[in-house]
């Protein structure tokens, strides 16, 4: 799994942040970044991070 963000359609909103501080951190300036990828066994997780997301920016690649 490879979790992307695109910094276009990012709002900052920090949903993703708060459930998955060790994937997502919230920038002062800019989209939200990237800091890990989460392992296979967190997937359902990160789906409803995905599905949660207000401005659709998360992306999830192989």
């Amino acid at each position: 799994m490879k979790v992307t963000i695109d910094g276009s359609k990012c709002v900052g909103a920090g949903n993703c942040e708060a459930d998955m501080h060790d994937v997502f951190e919230v920038q002062d300036v800019g989209p939200t970044k990237v800091v890990g990828q989460p392992k296979e066994d967190r997937k359902r997780l990160l789906e409803l991070v995905i599905g949660n997301c207000p401005a659709r920016a998360i992306g999830l690649g192989s």
